[in-house]
């Protein structure tokens, strides 16, 4: 009996090395996973109809700068309140936090497919002295077991690698929306500003036509004036007082939008710097091709793509044979069912299950032809994301060099109408002039005035959309 178990034993221990041999081969030959195409040919395929040119189009008047954004943005602006507001937004926006979280969920898939490459071990133990529902509840023992699927051609690497590239588009979403945010707290902070400013003017306006109400008052006393400057005055001073009640109104709503993005209660009570900056540096333009290593979603896009060609090639190697290993030692013992008398502890064994799908109803060929439409999808979504970002650019280009031209324009509205406003006051006062032309050219001064900051004020928006647009690092 012992001759035929050493026999038996010899057996076991050949085919264990015969069968570890085997995976020892599959794994120094297996395939190679296939990379997807570079950034050259994704744009080839992508841009189809499209010619990146080697500077931007609405570049004008010899104002653009040849360098790119630079990095920290935000510091153009030299405001250190300014910089602890976006912080603060960085640190509790809520959207971030979505975003920060989804960074962490791509993480996780990353890390289960990584798993499925690894071999899968577990250990089984059960204690029994009568028989119950289950057959097997009369045996104690311990097993440890081992299973291992061998990725021979790559099918458990590509969904690795589509989860690894799904992490990293995940992680450069997360840059541009923090990029994203810093420019919407920026622009808030200095409309905020510039509401705050025209509620200045409207303050200004009001005083402006209480002493117009008053002069005509004290000119109808004197035999002067009519009760019709009187009531013009009146209705010019309700009306600037509508105008400052309106803009006080839009002041603290511009705060309470600043404080959301922050993730504070909307009390309008926070504080900004209530003046604008005056922006006389050179456009940092740089030149188009800059922005597709720059911008953090179009790297997102071309990341999606990545992750879309090994969905692909996934689903292809779907198709092919699988080899699962599998191994087990342990011992069994049991005072209810009576074992074979050739058995003996401890057990074990390796063994090996090879599957070769063959008809699945067309289900593999249906999962290809998804992936491969998701494929197109991510191309185009790419070209997408650069078209996009290339009409950010130009139109901030643009609209930056024509606020320039702009503002040189109503400086000159507003002292001319700061003139004319003063002398047809002066005009009012000796009885050469009615109310009517002193209200009109107070209306017009305000307007200038009003218009002037908004231009000002757009122009501090138009620079932060530049930013944003080459994707700056905030």
């Amino acid at each position: 009996m012992r001759v035929y178990q050493t026999y038996y034993s010899r057996i076991r221990n050949r085919r264990s090395t015969l069968i570890i041999s085997s995976i020892l081969a599959v794994l120094l030959y297996s395939c190679k996973v296939k990379t997807p195409p570079d950034r050259n040919e994704l744009q080839r395929e992508a841009l189809i109809n499209f010619n990146l040119p080697s500077n931007w189009k609405s570049v004008k008047y010899n104002t653009s700068d040849a360098s790119a954004v630079q990095n920290n943005w935000i510091s153009f602006f030299n405001d250190s309140q300014l910089d602890s507001v976006v912080a603060e937004a960085i640190r509790y926006n809520v959207d971030l936090r979505i975003s920060s979280a989804r960074i962490e969920q791509a993480s996780g898939y990353v890390k289960a497919s990584q798993a499925a490459l690894r071999p899968a071990v577990s250990l089984l133990g059960r204690s029994s002295t009568k028989m119950g529902d289950d057959l097997n509840s009369g045996l104690s023992g311990a097993l440890f077991s081992a299973s291992w699927e061998i990725d021979i051609w790559g099918k458990l690497r590509n969904a690795r690698n589509a989860n690894q590239a799904l992490l990293e588009a995940t992680q450069n979403d997360y840059e541009f929306a923090k990029l994203s945010i810093s420019a919407a707290v920026v622009r808030n902070y200095y409309l905020a500003s510039e509401t705050y400013l025209e509620s200045q003017l409207a303050d200004q306006m009001v005083d402006a036509s209480e002493k117009i109400l008053a002069l005509a008052q004290k000119r109808h006393e004197i035999g002067i004036g009519t009760e019709i400057d009187i009531e013009a005055a009146n209705t010019n001073l309700s009306a600037v007082k509508d105008g400052q009640l309106q803009l006080a109104l839009a002041y603290s709503n511009q705060l309470r939008a600043l404080e959301i993005l922050l993730g504070r209660y909307p009390s309008a009570e926070i504080q900004v710097k209530n003046e604008l900056i005056e922006i006389k540096s050179a456009i940092p333009a740089g030149i188009p091709l800059q922005i597709l290593e720059n911008r953090p979603d179009i790297i997102a896009a071309e990341k999606r793509f990545a992750a879309a060609f090994h969905r692909v090639e996934e689903s292809k190697l779907a198709r092919l044979p699988n080899l699962k290993l599998t191994g087990s030692f342990g011992a069994i013992t049991s005072e209810v069912i009576q074992l074979k008398p050739s058995f003996s502890n401890p057990i074990g064994g390796v063994g090996a299950t090879f599957a070769q799908p063959l008809y699945l109803g067309g289900a593999l060929n249906a999962n290809i032809e998804i992936r491969t439409a998701e494929q197109k999808i991510a191309v185009a979504e790419y070209a997408r994301s650069v078209f996009n970002a290339i009409v950010d650019v130009e139109n901030a280009l643009d609209a930056i060099q024509s606020l320039e031209v702009r503002e040189k324009l109503l400086l000159e509205s507003v002292n001319s109408s700061q003139k004319s406003f003063q002398l047809e006051q002066k005009l009012f006062e000796v009885g050469k002039a009615d109310l009517r032309s002193v209200s009109k050219q107070q209306i017009d001064l305000f307007a200038a005035q009003i218009n002037l900051l908004r231009i000002r004020s757009e122009k501090i928006t138009q620079r932060i959309n530049l930013f944003l647009a080459l994707g700056g690092n905030s």
